[in-house]
């Protein structure tokens, strides 16, 4: 081969070597973000509260008679402790039994006596009255002036007491609500006595409302 051959050959790889140099690299493509695949969280439905029904008051209804004045439970249970009805309506006597009207009676309600005949301290006497907006007043005004004891009940009941001793005064315990007045008078006082009042009373003005 001859000397100008060589050297044109050798021109020739460099110029192609030199023309690969200068080609632009290939750019580099740049990932393509694909779909999330995970499901989109359904929004959680809170369950609403049902709200608590209002509590609606309770309605005092007057007794027939003293028959009824009590649980049958508790007229037993008087009955048992040698107690008979002697005073009131639908008693051994009815209303004769007394010789002025009581408080209760004059308000329109019924007073009841349980006592052993001719035992002047065996005495209890249950009475029961409605109230309304036009009475209340005045007989809360009466039983304050009486000097007993007041308490207002969570509720909004007021009572009126006096515990009494076990040498002379008696037991006295007074529940007002809005619609009635309950009051219970012992011949015995005392802490017992007065405790046992207090029962009575509730226990009236339960078997009497709804």
């Amino acid at each position: 081969m001859s000397r100008s051959r060589l050297l044109a050959s050798t021109a020739v790889l460099a110029l192609v070597v030199g023309l690969s140099a200068c080609a632009p690299a290939a750019e580099s493509e740049e990932p393509v973000a694909e779909p999330s695949t995970s499901a989109t969280p359904e929004p959680v439905e809170t369950p609403t509260a049902e709200p608590e029904p209002e509590a609606q008051p309770r309605v005092f209804t007057m007794p027939t008679d003293c028959t009824d004045i009590l649980p049958p439970e508790r007229v037993t249970a008087l009955t048992e402790q040698d107690l008979a009805l002697l005073g009131g309506p639908g008693s051994l006597y009815g209303d004769e039994y007394f010789f002025n009207a009581t408080p209760e009676q004059l308000a329109g309600g019924i007073s009841c006596v349980w006592a052993q005949e001719g035992v002047d301290l065996s005495s209890l006497l249950i009475s029961a009255a409605p109230l309304t907006t036009a009475t209340r007043g005045q007989i809360i005004t009466d039983l304050s002036a009486q000097g007993l004891n007041e308490v207002i009940l969570e509720d909004g009941s007021l009572t009126y007491g006096v515990v009494g001793d076990e040498a002379a005064a008696g037991a006295q315990f007074n529940l007002l609500t809005d619609d009635a007045w309950v009051s219970v008078i012992n011949a015995f006082g005392g802490d017992v006595f007065f405790d046992e009042a207090v029962v009575l009373a509730n226990e009236v003005l339960d078997h009497n409302s709804e």
